[in-house]
This record gives C-alpha cells, structure tokens and sequence, in this order.
C-alpha cells in the first residue's frame, strides 16, 4: 500500500502551489504544515483522519485502483473528518495538536482498514478482480446515509453499487423520506 509522502507540493484549491510537510502521524491521524511555494510563508496546519482507498476501486473513466492508498483529504472532507487551523502559527500548531490528541481518543467513523465484525457486508462486484464490500446500517437508509456509513465522501459512488444490491435482491426499496427541497429521498433496507 502506498502511504502519504511526508512532503509534496500541490495546488489542493487554486491559490497557488504549496508545500505540505507532516509534522506528526500515529494510527489513522496525520497533521501536515502547509507553506506558500511563492512566499514560504506559514499558511494552515492541517489535521485528519487518513481514508484509505482499496485497490480495486472504480476511477472515473471506468478503470480501477491499482494499489490500496492513503488519499490526502479533499475539500469536502474538511469540517468532518479533516480540519484546518491558521492564523499566527504557534497558536494554530497548539489547536492543531489538541485536535490531534482528541481525534487518536476518539472512536471515529473513518477507520485506516476495516476490522470490525459487527456489522454486516453485502458483497457488490464492482470489478473483475474481486469483490468489494459495503457495511449495510440495520435501519432504513437513503444512499447518502449508505455512503456516510461506509466512510465514502461522495455519495455517487455507491449508486452503481446500490442498484447492483436492488437487482440481487440483497436490498430492497422499503419507504422514502421527504425533504426540504426536490423530491422523496428513497428509503432502502435488508430483503
């Protein structure tokens, strides 16, 4: 398995290329120092929990992961499972380790592997090469919820996964759920 580089450059959201340093990883948390490339100013520390993308996985464009990896959080993942601290560095690095300190002690949602066999799996073939499998929650779920469950950030990608489930009979349609804006979010559970 690939894991994070300790240092790269990267343009993660438009404003110029930066350096990332890690500062400290244990377990499934990493914290990183962001500096301009530009300036080599401070900019933000950056404190998460690493997802691990398994080899086999569908990429855009209908290929699949070669090799299991550690993925550098996206934008979306930051407020939930990645934080980010600025201003004057010293006070952004404590911030930054107290959040690191709460994130090892905590039980989160986002594990490195999965381990845990309390929870059923539904095989999906999503590949060839071998099966993937999604933890099924025990109450009615929409696929947002389905996707939050399993630790996947984008919801669309459990779509193709979730029909496969509807059609095998491993999961069928049992309600929906009405919501502020659009239409009845479908509500799904075990056959």
């Amino acid at each position: 398995m690939k894991i994070l580089e300790k240092t790269f450059v990267m343009n993660a959201d438009k404003c110029g290329d930066h350096t990332f340093t890690q500062v400290r990883r244990e377990n499934n948390v990493a914290a990183y120092r962001r500096n301009s490339v530009a300036t080599g100013r401070f900019h933000t520390f950056e404190v998460f929990l690493i997802k691990v993308v398994k080899a086999g996985a569908p990429l855009p464009g209908g290929g699949t992961v070669a090799e299991s990896y550690e993925q550098y959080p996206g934008a979306s993942a930051f407020g939930r499972s990645a934080w980010s601290m600025g201003g004057e560095e010293k006070a952004a690095l404590k911030v930054t380790m107290k959040k690191f300190d709460e994130l090892l002690k905590s039980k989160s949602p986002v594990v490195v592997e999965e381990t845990s066999t309390e929870v059923e799996t539904v095989p999906v073939a999503r590949v060839a090469k071998g099966e993937v499998t999604l933890k099924i929650p025990d109450q009615p779920f929409t696929q947002k919820e389905l996707a939050a469950f399993n630790g996947i950030e984008n919801y669309k990608e459990v779509y193709s996964d979730l029909q496969k489930m509807l059609a095998s009979k491993a999961l069928k349609i049992v309600g929906q759920r009405e919501v502020t804006r659009g239409k009845a979010a479908k509500l799904f559970g075990k056959a």
